[in-house]
């Protein structure tokens, strides 16, 4: 027995003290200590969103089932989100308590994701303490909104997700991502990515096993829900698909910034989900919208077929290469805000869905990623919740600061798909859009 234990002390030592991973492991704990702070002291629990869950989860807990009861019960969301929604619920018995607990259940996400940085910053070879750092600056310049919506979760789904791809988890990384499809859709932006690298890498025929799972996952979640009530389970993924033109989005901001000038004219209404705008020209934006998405998704895809690595890690082979990571969080990020900019919609939580992506981010331009993104979140503060209200009512200064806004997100965006450089490598020129430092 004391041979077994001195086996399993030298072991331990070996993994934690002469690695050095007492150190990261020293820096994440401090790290999460302080977002704990943040999140249950600094940012507000209270918001109309959560009063929205807890009604969800309250109706839930007398026995109202989503999609079954459908319209009864008419809910705007998908199954896991669902059960996110429910399970702070399971703990308290009124709003004031919903509220606690769900802002711990979002804290609870969100330090997840700091131990998602911290593997996926050393697999980049990247300064853990500047990442982790970045991510602090992001989390306390988007404010509640992290706390107060539940969007922190499929965040760190989809980070999650990266994870175990860029690890050679490739089934679990399908799974995961099915989860995060089905707490909130944006995640199936992924889905191309992983079949180019995979198909690139070892074929189709290696594909199948990672599809195969997907589906059958896709099953077990939306197989259920469907059976209890397809029509309402149907109706909360297609009803954002309905909705006009939000003050927020990018198309908002163009008819906004036309009126100002003169050349067209555009006024906000109130929606049944949100403020919408109402222009001669706000039918045609809605309807192009979706052909514009299409578009720039087919680009972004194109672009990472034949310009990102496609390799793996020649010393540890079940790992993706520091190169290929790079490219895939890279495109990932591109991919998710082309999701959010091209959208009819443009929440102000959307933006939390790329936040733990930046601090990842590589290549000499990773300062003015930085830069372009907290400026884009202090932006998006200012817009909501400081001054929403005098965004709806056209005033000017909340509408320059939303073009501003989103023309920065647009810009962060061509920048990372416009700056390639050449590389040698055994003679050949490759180009590669996220240029490596060193």
């Amino acid at each position: 027995m004391s041979s077994q234990l001195r086996l399993f002390t030298d072991r331990f030592k070996l993994w934690l003290i002469d690695s050095g991973r007492w150190k990261t492991i020293l820096l994440g704990t401090v790290f999460c200590l302080l977002h704990i702070l943040i999140f249950m002291r600094v940012f507000p629990h209270v918001g109309a969103d959560t009063e929205l869950y807890y009604s969800y989860a309250t109706k839930m807990k007398e026995g109202l089932i989503p999609y079954r009861d459908y319209p009864a019960f008419k809910v705007e969301y998908t199954p896991i989100a669902m059960l996110i929604f429910f399970i702070p619920s399971l703990f308290v018995q009124s709003i004031e308590g919903y509220f606690t607990a769900f802002a711990v259940e979002m804290m609870l996400f969100n330090l997840a994701g700091i131990w998602l940085i911290i593997g996926l910053a050393k697999q980049l070879k990247k300064s853990v303490l500047v990442a982790l750092i970045c991510y602090t600056l992001i989390i306390l310049i988007n404010g509640a909104i992290s706390v107060q919506r539940f969007d922190m979760a499929p965040a760190v789904i989809t980070l999650a997700v990266l994870y175990f791809f860029c690890r050679g988890k490739y089934e679990l990384a399908w799974v995961v991502l099915v989860v995060g499809i089905m707490t909130k859709l944006f995640p199936a932006v992924l889905a191309p990515l992983f079949i180019i690298y995979q198909w690139k890498r070892y074929g189709w025929k290696q594909l199948e096993p990672s599809m195969v799972v997907g589906v059958l996952t896709l099953g077990l979640i939306a197989g259920p829900a469907l059976i209890l009530g397809a029509e309402g389970f149907i109706n909360s993924i297609t009803v954002q698909s309905a909705r006009a033109i939000q003050l927020e989005s990018l198309y908002s901001s163009i008819l906004l910034l036309g009126d100002s000038l003169g050349l067209v004219t555009a006024t906000t209404v109130q929606g049944p989900m949100s403020f919408d705008i109402s222009s001669p020209l706000g039918g045609v934006m809605s309807s192009i919208s979706f052909v514009i998405m299409a578009t720039v998704f087919f680009l972004v895809y194109l672009l990472y077929f034949f310009r990102a690595q496609h390799d793996r890690d020649s010393n540890f082979p079940q790992l993706l290469s520091e190169k290929a990571t790079a490219d895939i969080i890279h495109y990932t990020f591109v991919a998710i805000a082309v999701f959010i900019i091209t959208s009819k919609v443009f929440s102000p939580q959307f933006i939390l869905w790329i936040c733990p992506l930046v601090p990842l981010f590589s290549g000499k331009y990773r300062l003015v990623g930085w830069s372009s993104f907290l400026l884009a979140l202090a932006l998006t503060q200012y817009i909501f919740p400081l001054n929403y209200y005098w965004l709806a009512d056209g005033q000017q200064v909340p509408v320059n600061a939303l073009v501003i806004r989103n023309t920065m997100m647009v810009l962060m965006i061509v920048l990372m798909l416009i700056h390639p450089r050449r590389e040698q490598n055994q003679g050949i020129n490759k180009i590669e859009l996220l240029p490596q430092e060193g």
